[in-house]
């Protein structure tokens, strides 16, 4: 019977940090990204969470156990999820699922075929190792790159601590704090580290439910703007950080302090304040905004002062009614603006006239009246749908098309998508609008032929938050199918970041019943709101749509490119297709090719039209872009693949980007390479001929080269680059973007072989006896010095002979047998012709050179004088 062995627990390398919430301690955490967040504090550091905070003791085994003994481990505690073997140097993770799937085997009988061998040799995963210090971001995409590759049996990283103790971190609280920090960004501002506008309206409506009213203070920067213009946009962040400090400082214990816009700030404070206290605390605020500010020049770093000045409107107080929190910001801003037309550096307060007199301003009664024609022209059907091609890369075949609604009204024109579609969701019009979408591209869309894939195209329609929170939803969806007779996944519903971000729970949970349908779903926009991980993992969507924010620069900007890039990986990994939004060139569309993007639509490829033939004959096209067919030409920005290293440096070669392969490469890690410049990696000598000659330098700058860097440990590697300088329109260099490749291991193979060959030409060469090396045909490759001294000539005059040519007439064929037939013969007493006309009696030996395949290719001989 075996023993069990003995098992001993590794101390957590650090404990959770002084300060830690509760929200980002507990182990269950409340639903909802808004909630995550609002329980997190709001002077939460900047630095990044490290995986030692969430690391759990390991219990370790020796490294012979068996996997009888583990299983009695496992047995012993219910709650052990995982053990680590303590192999010196290479220490093995054992998960419990593994383990038990290991023991089970295929057929079920596993635990008598495998109780006997030692866990190691059983084969567990890899083990991802990450040092103490590594952040939670890091590890996750690691995770999720491991788990691309089909290792769905990795619920947990090793945390190596900096005195070597072993700790395990498992993969659901990297990714849970993951959530947590994107879930904190999506609600706070990244420049003053202020809650944000989403994070305000949510405290309003737990206010509202509060004991008394809350009072909102609004309060706008002047003259903001003449410092962004004169001074530069470093200038005004500047000015912002420095004034939400001060706001902090005037606002009281409790009060939330948000930055809404650019320069635009709130204070709420839910403690009841009459109408004399909110006066005073406005006041505070526009005294602590005129003192001036002190910035730095962007060129020349010099100091100087800014004197600005803010206006601040007052909603809400004491004794009057309690409002809903879209009306309370609404107040502030009338407020405000009263402020600025009173003069500016005033506080004004909310009072019904402000409504009444901005209620008989043009605008609002040119806003009623398109809500006026708007809500005939849903209800007469005096719309139109425009539908735009979306296309497969990289073949550029159409396989469906995007539903866009259109406005041509009678009295207004026509009335451009991004004013009235706001206008319907302001109004609740939207729920009608996306009804009538709906039910019109699926009557037409059911008409469509089935294109030359064999494959019906497919429809997408928008979504809007406010249609999918409707109760009758599902309804209305279940009924668009059935009356055109359209096939549920022939539609794709696509939905906004912000209806998903609100309440993600819920979404996701409306958008399962709407893929049971068999419809399928896309996250539309993604990139331009708050786009985070949570959303991919959590909502139950097909596709993921790229904004076209980020492909207009796809392919003349690094850092969209790379953006880009991370998205479609992350995407791809998670089990959802990626569609590019706005493509409208063709490098765009190479850039994409080449980056795996599965589809895009944009006016490369069509421009919204009316359901037509020519639209049919588009749905029923091969293809509609025909150059983008292979991609052939390659990415227009080479960002390399995992195993390379791209870096991104200004004209002058500073490092402003590194991928990660940085460290496996190079030794140094992405954050330590930025701001270094490039020749601290160059090898000294390599450095010394670059520097000593410009051409050489302009080659390497602009082209392919090989050369060595040195790795952070002193070792030397040889890198092969691809550099490129991307260029303004006027020809300045923007910035200059290399990809390299590790061939370290190809440039030492090749200096042995050539310290090889050298080898063999010198032994060939200078050797005392006569050698020959013949094709198969007998004609001479090469012959050293003291065969052609035998024959009484040179080496270059026997270059290219036929052996038959150096033989007397009566032993050519025994000769020619031997050197190009192959009948067995190996030695052979024969002669060859002097240089003065004499015969040389010669003792030849040969040996014949075979392929691997067992082919003769050459005959190698000794010829001795007898």
């Amino acid at each position: 019977m075996t023993s069990s062995p003995t098992v001993t627990a590794a101390p957590v390398t650090s404990a959770t940090p002084a300060g830690a919430t509760a929200a980002t301690a507990a182990p269950s955490l409340p639903e909802g990204v808004l909630q995550v967040a609002l329980t997190a504090e709001l002077t939460r550091p900047e630095s990044q969470v490290l995986l030692a905070e969430l690391a759990q003791p390991a219990r370790l085994v020796p490294p012979t156990a068996t996997m009888a003994s583990l299983d009695a481990v496992f047995r012993r505690d219910a709650g052990l999820r995982w053990v680590v073997l303590d192999v010196p140097g290479q220490p093995v993770l054992v998960s419990r699922s593994w383990f038990e799937l290991a023991m089970t085997g295929r057929l079920g009988y596993g635990r008598l075929l495998m109780q006997r061998r030692t866990v190691v040799d059983a084969a567990p995963p890899e083990a991802l190792v990450f040092p103490a210090d590594c952040p939670v971001g890091r590890a996750a995409a690691a995770v999720i790159h491991r788990r691309s590759g089909g290792d769905d049996l990795l619920d947990a990283v090793l945390v190596a601590g900096p005195d070597g103790r072993l700790s395990v971190a498992p993969v659901t609280a990297v990714f849970e704090q993951l959530a947590q920090q994107y879930a904190y960004q999506a609600l706070h501002d990244p420049l003053t580290g202020l809650p944000n506008r989403l994070f305000l309206v949510e405290r309003l409506r737990q206010a509202e439910r509060g004991p008394g009213p809350a009072v909102l203070f609004v309060i706008d920067l002047d003259r903001f703007k003449d410092v962004n213009d004169h001074l530069g946009h470093t200038a005004g962040d500047q000015v912002l950080v420095e004034f939400a400090q001060r706001l902090r400082a005037v606002a009281r214990s409790g009060d939330l302090v948000v930055r809404l816009t650019g320069d635009e700030f709130a204070v709420l404070t839910e403690a009841p304040l009459t109408g004399a206290q909110s006066t005073a605390l406005a006041e505070r605020m526009v005294l602590t905004a005129a003192a001036p500010f002190v910035v730095a020049d962007e060129e020349d770093g010099a100091e100087q002062l800014v004197s600005l000045g803010a206006s601040v409107g007052v909603a809400g107080s004491a004794g009057g009614p309690s409002t809903s929190p879209d009306a309370l910001l609404h107040q502030a801003d009338l407020a405000v603006a009263r402020a600025k037309s009173l003069g500016r550096g005033r506080v004004a307060h909310f009072g019904v006239e402000l409504l009444e007199d901005v209620e008989t301003t043009d605008a609002v009664r040119a806003r009623h009246r398109m809500e006026r024609r708007l809500r005939r022209a849903i209800e007469t059907e005096d719309l139109q749908l425009h539908y735009q091609p979306v296309v497969a890369l990289p073949s550029g075949q159409v396989t469906g098309v995007e539903a866009l609604a259109r406005w041509d009204d009678a009295e207004l024109g026509r009335v451009a998508p991004d004013v009235f579609i706001p206008l319907a969701e302001r109004t609740g019009l939207v729920v009608d609008l996306g009804r009538w979408v709906l039910h019109t591209a699926c009557r037409e869309a059911a008409g469509w032929p089935i294109g030359p894939s064999g494959v019906a195209p497919t429809v997408a329609v928008n979504v809007s938050p406010v249609q999918l929170a409707q109760r009758g939803f599902i309804d209305d969806v279940t009924r668009a199918l059935s009356d055109s007779g359209l096939a549920a996944d022939r539609l794709c519903l696509e939905i906004t970041e912000t209806a998903a971000i609100t309440d993600l729970t819920a979404t996701a949970a409306r958008l399962s019943q709407v893929r049971d349908l068999g419809v399928r779903l896309a996250l539309d926009d993604f990139g331009a709101g708050h786009s985070a991980l949570s959303l991919l993992r959590g909502l139950p969507v097909h596709l993921v749509k790229i904004d076209r924010s980020f492909i207009e620069r796809v392919a003349s900007d690094t850092a969209d490119g790379v953006l880009v890039r991370l998205v479609i990986e992350a995407a791809h990994s998670l089990g959802r297709r990626v569609c590019a939004e706005g493509v409208e060139t063709a490098e765009q569309a190479q850039q994409l090719i080449a980056m795996g993007c599965d589809s895009a639509q944009g006016w490369l490829f069509g421009r919204p039209e009316e359901a037509s033939p020519r639209l049919t004959g588009l749905l029923t096209s091969r293809a509609v872009a025909e150059p983008l067919a292979g991609a052939d030409g390659g990415p227009v920005l080479p960002l390399g693949g995992n195993d390379e290293l791209l870096l991104v440096t200004t004209p002058d070669r500073v490092i402003t980007y590194a991928s990660a392969s940085s460290g496996a490469m190079l030794g140094w890690l992405p954050q330590e390479l930025v701001g270094v410049s490039v020749g601290r990696f160059l090898h000294p000598d390599d450095l010394a001929r670059m520097t000593a000659d410009p051409a050489l330098a302009a080659r390497y700058a602009q082209g392919q080269g090989v050369h060595r860097a040195v790795h952070r440990d002193g070792s030397v590697r040889w890198l092969e680059s691809d550099t490129r300088q991307l260029t303004d329109a006027d020809g300045t260099v923007r910035e200059v973007l290399s990809v390299s490749r590790d061939v370290t291991a190809t440039v030492e193979a090749r200096r042995a072989l050539a310290d090889s060959e050298a080898m063999f030409r010198h032994a060939f060469d200078d050797a005392p006896i006569g050698m020959t090396l013949t094709r198969m045909d007998g004609r001479l490759l090469r012959v050293n010095k003291a065969f052609a001294a035998l024959l009484g000539t040179t080496t270059d005059a026997l270059a290219d002979r036929r052996v038959l040519d150096l033989t007397p007439a009566g032993d050519r064929a025994a000769v020619g047998g031997l050197f190009t037939e192959f009948i067995g013969l190996t030695e052979l007493s024969t002669r060859f012709l002097h240089a003065d006309g004499s015969e040389v009696p010669v003792l030849v030996r040969v040996s014949v050179v075979r392929d691997a395949a067992g082919e003769p290719t050459s005959v190698f001989a000794h010829v001795l004088p007898e």
